[in-house]
């Protein structure tokens, strides 16, 4: 069984931009072996573009692998940090017993989170300063509006 036997690909699309919309993260779909189903059309802040369409794009997808398989295994959403410190969220989907793939959101910081816009500038290839600049203007979160975030997610399967 496949993810899109659950749902169709434009209700998923759908549910990829009300995590947008609704919360301000990057939105995404992915099956069970971590392909893109749909993401959201606008990004949660300036950095992440850079990341994704760039050779940097690993710190994405390795944050993705590893919190799909926590999820997969808890069989519960996992919410961590990726490596360049902003918040992701992983829920699960399963059809019975079946993995089928994850609902995630991700690109803004946990109020009391701290980035290496060093470490950011050096990846990028950027002026620590602008990296600072980027940084001021990406979205501060509660832990509880994450949370809010996944109920959504798990309400809307």
């Amino acid at each position: 069984m496949e993810i899109t036997n659950i749902m169709s690909t434009e209700r998923w699309k759908q549910l990829a931009e009300d995590i947008y919309t609704l919360f301000g993260f990057n939105g995404a779909v992915l099956d069970k072996n971590n392909v893109l189903v749909h993401s959201s059309t606008k990004w949660a802040n300036r950095i992440c573009p850079d990341i994704k369409g760039g050779d940097n794009r690993i710190l994405c997808a390795s944050a993705q692998k590893r919190l799909s398989k926590m999820a997969e295994e808890k069989r519960e959403p996992v919410i961590d940090e990726c490596d360049a410190g902003f918040v992701k969220f992983v829920v699960p989907i399963f059809s019975d017993d079946e993995f089928l793939g994850t609902v995630s959101g991700c690109g803004s910081l946990l109020e009391d989170s701290e980035t290496d816009s060093f470490y950011i500038g050096k990846l990028l290839n950027k002026d620590e300063k602008e990296i600072k600049d980027l940084l001021n203007a990406v979205c501060r979160i509660s832990q509880d509006r994450v949370e809010e975030a996944i109920r959504y997610v798990q309400a809307s399967l």
